[in-house]
């Protein structure tokens, strides 16, 4: 199995087995989502861009403002690092989604979300110069939260990431352009208040 396969199946599994137990009449269920209320929380996430030579977990944090049972806002900043070839790329994403929720007033649900993303981009590049490079784009998705109790929530999402290519040089200092579109995955826990 891929190491991305993996990490999905044992963030479902996480997640399912958190909400197995869970139920709104139970003393730890609790109704999903109040208008009006928000949630702060912590986040792992992986990525895995495309020309990357390979994908890793990071942390982050992540903000979400509800406005209905339905429809929440999240606004989330991360940390990533990724090796293209002989070029060291730290990229701070940060992200404003709007999350669609497909069961409202559920301990367990399921949203859609989609978004766009401000990239700040840092390039150690294989001659010695560093550069910066600010990026933008567009990211689609979706996600599940289960609802432990009216203060706490687990989620995990999965998002695909349209970002403009990473300007640098390759091995052999000729220019080249990495493409730092990808796959990525998050899991959170939040606390509603």
């Amino acid at each position: 199995m891929m190491p991305r396969t993996k990490t999905t199946v044992l963030l479902s599994c996480l997640v399912l087995g958190a909400a197995w137990g869970v139920s709104a009449d139970s003393p730890l269920g609790g109704s999903a989502i109040d208008a009006g209320k928000l949630s702060l929380g912590g986040r792992a996430m992986y990525f895995n861009p495309k020309d990357a030579d390979h994908g890793s977990w990071y942390g982050g944090a992540q903000l979400r403002w509800y406005w209905s049972s339905a429809f929440a806002l999240e606004g989330s900043v991360d940390y990533r690092r990724n090796d293209f070839d002989a070029t060291r790329v730290h990229v701070y994403p940060v992200q404003a989604s709007a999350l669609f929720y497909l069961i409202p007033n559920s301990p367990v649900t399921v949203f859609a979300l989609a978004g766009a993303g401000w990239y700040y981009t840092t390039v150690d590049r294989p001659d010695g110069v560093n550069d910066t490079q600010n990026r933008f784009g567009p990211h689609v998705g979706a996600g599940v939260q289960c609802f432990l109790n009216h203060y706490w929530s687990v989620d995990a999402t999965y998002r695909y990431v349209w970002v403009r290519d990473i300007d640098s040089q390759n091995r052999s200092l000729i220019d080249s352009h990495y493409s730092d579109s990808g796959n990525m995955v998050t899991a959170g826990l939040n606390y509603h208040f």
